[in-house]
């Protein structure tokens, strides 16, 4: 299936209203962390997706910089700790889950192993409370964006980072 570059801004606006108000849980899990992956420094925060900057530039709660991720040009967001939480990165909407494209090339929403041991919910087994209908929300979300070519590329990307992590942490990925 042949890729095209799509109008982000649009691919994003669908995307955000697609996870308005979704949550991993019924609750805020936030309180169970303490808000730990919204408390970036320096080091820590969360890589935007291609295009997606355009969706956060000039929010206060958030600093970007430029990074290198397999050779392509990325935004990397740092957020103060005090989000407005309607304008917040794609990554920090879906997390602790990940979209992961397999060997084979299917995409799959799995939980991300960078967070197994950041994320009670991952840390304690506790994967199977996430909601479903969340899960499922995310899925449409990466079937959406992935029509783009650079969304797509960069998803291929995050797999072979996923797969590394999972070889690491012992996790299991779909084939």
């Amino acid at each position: 299936m042949k890729r095209r570059v799509m109008n982000k801004k649009l691919l994003y606006r669908k995307a955000y209203k697609i996870l308005d108000k979704s949550t991993p849980l019924k609750i805020d899990c936030g309180l169970l962390c303490n808000k730990r992956c919204c408390a970036g420094d320096s080091k820590s925060g969360m890589q935007l997706y291609p295009g997606e900057e355009i969706m956060l530039s000039n929010k206060k709660f958030l600093h970007l910089r430029d990074e290198i991720f397999h050779n392509m040009n990325i935004k990397f967001a740092i957020c103060n700790g005090s989000c407005d939480r309607k304008h917040r990165p794609l990554a920090c909407r879906v997390y602790p889950l990940t979209p992961y494209v397999s060997q084979k090339g299917k995409l799959f929403i799995v939980e991300d192993p960078r967070a197994k041991y950041i994320c009670p919910i991952l840390l304690y087994n506790k994967s199977k409370d996430i909601d479903k209908y969340f899960k499922r929300k995310v899925y449409k979300v990466f079937l959406l964006l992935s029509q783009d070519e650079d969304i797509n590329k960069y998803l291929l990307y995050l797999s072979d980072t996923i797969r590394g992590y999972a070889d690491f942490t012992g996790m299991k990925l779909p084939i």
